[in-house]
């Protein structure tokens, strides 16, 4: 027994020298660890302020903005490499070398674009976006092609396939009610024929309520017809760069008139109309958006004249409430209209005129009293022609439809084949 005196200590030493040399041998391999765990930390935020430089440069081509002092030149992206940091910003700020930054060029036909440049559509533009983490850096290149979005009044028409409107006058899911007589007006090129194809469930003589037989007449589609228009579209987030103070005052008085500056997106709150006589000249605001904010006022907003582009894309008004929205006004140049709600075309008499092109889109009812030449009108519910209305275009809605009074249809599809005119993407089945 006093042979084995002091056996435990000498056990514990040698355990604890066994312990030492375990550590010491995964010490550097932890060190390589924490250091590869790091290295990979910061070139995911590299990656990730990368996309952000990108994410930003799509949305502000998007939304057309004419303001890119916060870009950067190509060659000063391609030799950020060199620890040039000067060129390097975010926002027209010097960059924190040791944090997380990017930084962006944009390129037409290999030209850098000037810090005013408005963005135009099916244009090819080269993207760079170079993204920083505590000297790690990731670089993503990519061609953007602009279509219509959001920030022109609610994206454009890549899914929103409408071709079952070719050669058609009426896309009804429900009842058409026409005068299958459409006489020769003195005022108007009507004559005795459509021009184009009907459709609905039934097919129905206004005057005498009985189906009639025509060439026009194609009974029911039996297909979806794409008539909503999705919730985004009147959400307020979607266009940023609202001006709220433009037309803040716009309405009070009468005879006010307002030009609107190209290039600009504006709000106007319809509770503020309250004069007559009013002019709203939207001639230079080809491809922007006025947001209209209805939801004070479920009655008209009183524009005596709207004034639209004369060329290219035309201005889009957005009346955001499901309120009712009526617009009694004369209306020339290039006009799109998308509303939440039911939308009257005139309200107190036939006088309300459109010598557009216009599109008028409604996730409500539509109500036509006045003159719509040349036109394109959906609602997600009915569309209803009141007395003497004309409307010279084609015509498609989820309910029925139906004219009253002599109103007279006549097939057009100049908007519809327009390129500038476009639905909103994402239109469903309503």
């Amino acid at each position: 027994m006093n042979n084995q005196r002091g056996s435990v200590t000498v056990i514990a030493i040698v355990m604890l020298l066994f312990l030492m040399v375990i550590a010491v041998a995964w010490l550097p391999m932890m060190t390589m660890e924490k250091t590869a765990a790091s290295s990979d930390y910061r070139e995911q935020q590299a990656w990730y302020a990368a996309e952000a430089g990108y994410k930003r440069a799509v949305a502000a081509l998007k939304n057309k903005n004419t303001d890119w002092s916060w870009i950067t030149p190509e060659k000063y992206l391609q030799g950020s490499d060199s620890m040039s940091f000067i060129h390097l910003s975010i926002d027209g700020s010097k960059v924190d070398q040791k944090g997380v930054w990017y930084a962006v060029g944009i390129m037409e036909n290999n030209v850098d674009i000037d810090s005013s440049y408005t963005p135009e559509e099916n244009i090819d533009y080269q993207i760079t976006s170079v993204g920083s983490c505590q000297g790690i850096r990731k670089v993503i290149r990519k061609t953007y092609v602009l279509s219509d979005t959001g920030g022109s009044g609610g994206g454009g028409s890549d899914d929103t396939d409408l071709s079952y409107m070719s050669n058609t006058l009426v896309m009804a899911g429900g009842t058409v009610k026409v005068d299958k007589n459409q006489h020769i007006n003195q005022d108007v090129d009507i004559d005795d024929s459509f021009g184009g194809d009907l459709y609905g469930k039934n097919i129905i003589d206004i005057n005498d309520n009985q189906a009639f037989e025509h060439n026009n007449v194609k009974g029911q589609y039996g297909k979806d017809i794409k008539t909503r228009i999705p919730d985004k579209v009147f959400e307020q987030a979607t266009y940023p760069n609202l001006d709220k103070a433009a037309l803040a005052n716009f309405g009070g008085k009468h005879w006010d008139s307002v030009q609107l500056a190209a290039g600009k997106d504006y709000y106007l709150d319809a509770s503020t109309v309250t004069a007559n006589s009013l002019t709203l000249d939207a001639s230079q605001s080809a491809g922007r958006t006025v947001f209209i904010d209805n939801s004070k006022k479920n009655s008209a907003v009183n524009i005596q004249s709207i004034f639209g582009p004369e060329s290219g894309e035309p201005v889009t008004l957005v009346f955001s409430s499901p309120n009712t929205a009526m617009l009694d006004s004369t209306i020339s140049g290039r006009v799109r209209i998308l509303a939440a709600g039911d939308f009257y075309f005139g309200y107190n008499n036939n006088s309300t005129t459109s010598r557009g092109p216009l599109m008028l889109l409604a996730n409500g009812n539509v109500v036509i009293r006045g003159y719509i030449a040349p036109g394109f009108v959906s609602a997600n519910g009915n569309v209803e022609m009141q007395t003497s209305a004309v409307f010279i275009g084609q015509i498609q809605c989820k309910g029925n439809f139906s004219t009253y009074g002599n109103g007279k249809i006549k097939f057009n599809d100049t908007v519809l084949k327009d390129k500038y005119f476009k639905v909103p993407a994402g239109m469903t089945a309503g």
